[in-house]
């Protein structure tokens, strides 16, 4: 498996954002590269690095083993891409059971925070070890998404060193403010839009997660103090709003078909089952993601709505 995983956690559940250890993907165990971040920087020269972003909830263990059989399934398809895996963590309520609309809603001003601090060290790490003749792509789940477009923004407006091209960009089930990709403002992101190569949003209007949590958890992410958070609706239940042509010009949306009834944990394999069928998610989107790293001009997604008949 041509993979490698960055862990910007410093404990397997909760804890702190760290600046990241790198490993290579192994069987039985992963194998600690820290001493070996020159060789990774070659690997990447003239490469595109597609770098994978779990999201909220996610234990160091649930959040590897879900990305890395999402990697897998990819390379299955035919990707040969440098891929990365970060696990950070999202998940100071891990106790809990898993991502109740309640617990997501009252830990999500915090949660928010260690996105935005693992969006940082991403950065960093990003701009001193990946050479800047590679591409970099993202692919962001939930939470995660926040994580990816804020580095990405970064990105593109403050770093001003030499630095990796910007690729492509797929946001499944985006718990990002809806209008965030046309506006400005601190939790914005147009600037990121509008450079990347081109952007996805996987959207189902039947996540009860994004339709509960994510609502009540922005009403108080925008009173946390100099937040600069606005209280509206979440990318990736309603699809993309409030952009002006040249931002939606770069944004391939998609959203499901409500037949399919795609929940916010069907985007990524579920941990530690694999989702049924075995080797594909409920939403199929690693069919989507694949394509669209891909070029391929029109990406299928079969959970997609279908399309009215002329």
């Amino acid at each position: 498996m041509n993979a490698f995983i960055l862990s910007l956690r410093d404990q397997k559940f909760g804890g702190a954002v760290t600046s990241g250890h790198l490993y290579r993907v192994g069987a039985p165990r992963d194998e600690s590269w820290d001493d070996r971040l020159p060789d990774f920087t070659l690997r990447t020269r003239g490469q595109r690095l597609t770098v994978f972003l779990h999201g909220f909830n996610n234990s160091l263990a649930e959040g590897r083993e879900k990305l890395v059989r999402f990697i897998g399934w990819l390379e299955q398809k035919g990707s040969t891409d440098l891929m990365l895996a970060v696990l950070w963590p999202g998940d100071s309520w891990a106790g809990m059971s898993r991502f109740t609309s309640w617990a997501g809603a009252a830990s999500y001003p915090s949660e928010s925070r260690d996105a935005d601090d693992s969006a940082d060290n991403l950065l960093t790490w990003i701009v001193l070890n990946v050479d800047e003749s590679a591409r970099v792509a993202f692919v962001g789940h939930s939470l995660g998404c926040r994580v990816v477009m804020r580095a990405a923004q970064r990105m593109v407006r403050e770093v001003k060193v030499k630095k990796p091209i910007l690729d492509r960009i797929c946001l499944m089930a985006a718990a990002i403010d809806n209008d965030s990709l046309g506006k400005e403002g601190l939790t914005s992101y147009r600037d990121a839009a509008l450079k990347a190569d081109r952007l996805a949003v996987l959207a189902s209007e039947q996540d009860r997660v994004l339709q509960l949590a994510y609502p009540a958890g922005d009403v108080a992410q925008s009173w946390w103090p100099f937040s600069g958070e606005r209280s509206v609706w979440a990318l990736g239940r309603y699809g993309p709003e409030d952009c002006p042509p040249d931002v939606l010009a770069k944004i391939e949306s998609r959203m499901a078909d409500p037949g399919r009834d795609i929940g916010h944990s069907d985007y990524l394999p579920v941990y530690p089952t694999p989702s049924p069928p075995e080797n594909q998610t409920r939403a199929e989107s690693e069919q989507f993601v694949f394509e669209f790293l891909s070029r391929h001009p029109n990406p299928d997604w079969p959970a997609e709505r279908p399309k009215p008949k002329p």
